[in-house]
């Protein structure tokens, strides 16, 4: 180096040190381990915890927690409560805090211009000083690989766990344990899952047992005592949720108690052919009466293209999709248990998937979510309700070879004008009460290493279409490689996703049943009166709610 630039580097450092000293006092070098991280944090719209905070700034903890709560005394942070959360708390910068960081912000840039030859530094790059955004590869364990653990995951048949499956190899290196993946169909999970959570016999240290929980299913599952709460395991460690878009965490609570960790949410959107509406000059619809419109004039039954594709088969899909369609309209709730549908949108949304069976796949009621993903995929339908988590099939290599381009589209309304609520699901992982303690912290390293941002970049470069996490969705090569990401970050940071339904039903299960049972009569066997059929849906799912 030059030793002009070198002079002109210790002149800022010392004169830096008098900035921050005049600017917050003496013991400025001492707090700025956890300003600086609060500040960053801030700068990057990141929700920060009292923990999370103690935990970035690189202090011991308590140390780190006592300055919090110090600065805290001295109005330079406040805190705000997180709504849904318990007792948790974010911390944000005080107004007065924010003043200073202007001036020190200012005095830097003129010190930095000031002291540098014009040639050689004309402008101030905050970029080239900050630590490289860019998440790291996974690193194998530190605690080296134990042969002898060999942790079993149950789970659904989903792409995150497909990933995990093709790449057990580099995933026992991150783990550090062996790993055996049992995955079943998802309309035969439920039975599956229910069975390994009652079973009676101890999960030993060796043999640690995790299991993957659709986000609906955690109030009723967490219910039972068959889920070990986990804020125990988190305050042992150094894992935090502040780095969790709120929508996404909060999927992982209730009743007040940390059940689970989100490893892969996922949106429903209205995806559509984008090649195909240019062409005949059609806007992405916005509204149920904009779909019909384009799926009449899409579908081609000569070419067996269909105009619109969706999950219609009995049991959850078809459940699942009237429920994301009438909670996008921001008319799903729960009183009580009790899941209430019979409302102004609940008819709505039932008049409109009728209008839609005309302009639907022939065989519409044998479509599950791979079908329904896979006839889209292919070419023969024009749109096509789907989670975000199949976008490999939904923008297929075969749709490319076709000159096919996807595009997506925020859930369509019953009336212009109204503000669509996207629907958020997703796998989260648990612990089953059933591990004795030692598994039980076997299985919580693994969680943390399987939720960490490293793995969901690795899960995103491989082909997954979720993240759950802020820092990930800023990663260059995540976004590069996924654009549903930029649309999930964009929306968890205007609340614009919400987990359905919210607030979750204790006895989702069987009121899906119930709702599949009885909309199969309203949509496809010719019922009459949908005010009447949905009154009568409504006591059904009242009566059920009300059993012990």
């Amino acid at each position: 180096m030059h030793a002009r630039d070198c002079r002109a580097a210790i002149a800022v450092i010392d004169k830096l040190s008098e900035v921050l000293r005049h600017e917050l006092g003496d013991d400025a070098r001492t707090m700025w381990p956890v300003l600086g991280a609060l500040l960053q944090n801030h700068l990057s719209d990141k929700y920060t915890t009292i923990t999370a905070l103690a935990d970035l700034s690189g202090l011991p903890r308590t140390s780190a927690r006592r300055m919090v709560f110090a600065l805290k005394a001295r109005g330079w942070l406040q805190f705000r409560p997180l709504s849904g959360t318990g007792n948790r708390a974010t911390v944000i910068p005080s107004p007065a805090l924010l003043e200073r960081l202007d001036s020190i912000t200012e005095q830097t840039v003129r010190l930095i211009v000031g002291a540098s030859h014009t040639h050689s530094l004309d402008r101030f790059d905050a970029a080239s000083l900050a630590p490289a955004p860019d998440i790291a590869w996974p690193r194998a364990a530190v605690q080296g690989f134990n042969d002898a653990i060999e942790l079993t995951l149950v789970a659904y048949e989903d792409p995150v766990f497909d990933i995990v499956k093709h790449n057990r190899t580099d995933i026992e290196r991150f783990l550090g344990v062996r790993l055996r993946v049992l995955t079943y169909p998802q309309d035969a999970y439920r039975q599956a899952l229910e069975q390994t959570l009652a079973g009676e016999s101890r999960f030993e240290e060796t043999a640690p047992l995790l299991v993957a929980i659709p986000f609906p299913w955690l109030a009723e599952l967490s219910r039972h005592g068959h889920l070990l709460e986990l804020q125990a395991l988190q305050a042992g460690g150094r894992f935090s949720g502040a780095d969790f878009y709120d929508a996404v965490w909060r999927a992982g609570w209730s009743n007040g108690q940390l059940y689970a960790i989100p490893l892969q949410p996922t949106l429903d959107f209205l995806w559509y052919r984008q090649d195909l509406f240019e062409a005949e000059g059609l806007s992405p619809p916005t509204t149920f009466e904009d779909v019909v419109h384009c799926a009449r004039r899409l579908q081609r039954p000569s070419q067996e293209r269909a105009g619109i594709t969706w999950s219609a088969a009995p049991g959850l899909p078809l459940a699942e999709s009237f429920l994301q369609i009438l909670g996008a309209q921001g008319a799903l709730s729960v009183d009580e248990d009790v899941l209430h549908i019979d409302s102004e949108a609940g008819r709505r949304v039932i008049e409109y998937l009728r209008e839609l069976i005309p302009y639907s796949p022939v065989q519409l009621r044998s479509l599950h979510w791979a079908r329904n993903a896979q006839i889209f995929g292919s070419g023969r339908a024009a749109m096509c309700y789907h989670w975000s988590n199949r976008y490999g099939m939904l923008d297929s290599h075969a749709l490319l070879q076709k000159g096919g381009r996807i595009g997506l589209q925020l859930h369509p309304t019953f009336a212009p004008g109204m503000k669509p609520i996207s629907p958020l699901g997703g796998a989260l992982l648990a612990i089953p009460s059933r591990n004795t303690e030692p598994a039980a912290r076997s299985a919580w390293s693994v969680v943390e290493t399987l939720t960490s941002p490293e793995l969901m970049k690795y899960f995103v470069l491989h082909g997954a279409a979720g993240n759950a996490r802020h820092s990930v969705a800023e990663d260059r090569y995540v976004l590069q490689r996924n654009r549903v990401i930029a649309v999930m970050d964009r929306l968890a940071k205007t609340g614009g996703i919400q987990a359905f339904p919210c607030p979750a039903a204790p006895r989702y299960h069987d009121l899906t049943q119930i709702l599949s049972d009885r909309l199969q009569a309203l949509l496809f066997d010719g019922a009459g009166d949908i005010r009447q059929g949905l009154g009568k849906l409504q006591d059904a799912l009242t009566n059920i709610s009300h059993e012990r």
